[in-house]
């Protein structure tokens, strides 16, 4: 364990003075001040509508924020998962780094558990930019921490598939452009592929949008397929870092 904290280590200083951590901490600024505009032009409109009667302001204000991170924060964490991974490519280092007594193995979680922290501290900051928001706002009711705890705790799961997938995109190729883009089409895609529960089980891209704490949204589809998909295509990385070849 000591040798996989020591990767862990590197990898975070090897991202230190790069553009990665204030895209990270900007993000969830971002989606909470776009939601936040959103529900102060609309509030008195949305909370008129008939499907919105029931729900209080603190989640008719996720509701409405959801579909925004749902796509925004997918985005981000694509372009993580390609950064960390290219940085070796760009200072041709994977040899130095493969040429240390470590695992190959570790090497790759390492990297893997960057995204991921990466991708929870995001998560977390945008749940408590959701709540200054709403005080801003002036919501009547008291927070709903129980409903912002699982909305976070939901995404961390269902976060690991789509996670995993980059990730083991992003090892296997020289070109960080490949992996984006088929990041990015399948984050702009996740909408569409939602509209069918059957599909979306299978589609790392769409389980965030079923992250959403509502009865009206299967969180199933995020909360088992995602972790499943998630630990899958880790093993798959891992197994697959540890035969490639580095030239």
């Amino acid at each position: 364990m000591q040798e996989y904290y020591r990767l862990l280590k590197v990898e975070f200083l090897k991202q230190k003075r790069i553009f990665i951590w204030p895209t990270v901490v900007l993000t969830p600024l971002l989606g909470a001040l776009l939601s936040f505009i959103n529900l102060f032009l609309r509030y008195d409109y949305l909370r008129n509508l008939d499907f919105n009667q029931s729900l209080s302001s603190w989640h008719l204000f996720l509701v409405q924020h959801h579909f925004i991170w749902a796509f925004l924060f997918p985005l981000v964490v694509t372009i993580i998962a390609s950064h960390v991974h290219y940085l070796e490519f760009k200072a041709n280092s994977w040899k130095e780094a493969l040429a240390l007594p470590v695992s190959r193995k570790k090497v790759y979680l390492a990297k893997w558990s960057v995204v991921l922290i990466l991708s929870t501290l995001m998560i977390l900051e945008n749940s408590i930019c959701l709540v200054i928001a709403g005080k801003v706002l002036g919501f009547p009711e008291i927070v709903d921490v129980s409903l912002f705890a699982t909305y976070s705790i939901y995404q961390i799961v269902a976060i690991t598939s789509l996670i995993g997938l980059q990730c083991l995109l992003s090892a296997n190729s020289n070109n960080a452009n490949v992996a984006l883009a088929i990041g990015f089409v399948g984050v702009a895609s996740s909408l569409f592929l939602a509209q069918s529960e059957q599909l979306a089980r299978f589609i790392p891209y769409a389980h965030l949008i079923y992250t959403l704490p509502d009865y009206r949204v299967n969180n199933a589809v995020a909360l088992y397929y995602g972790l499943t998909f998630g630990l899958v295509f880790l093993g798959a990385g891992m197994l697959g870092f540890q035969r490639k070849e580095i030239y």
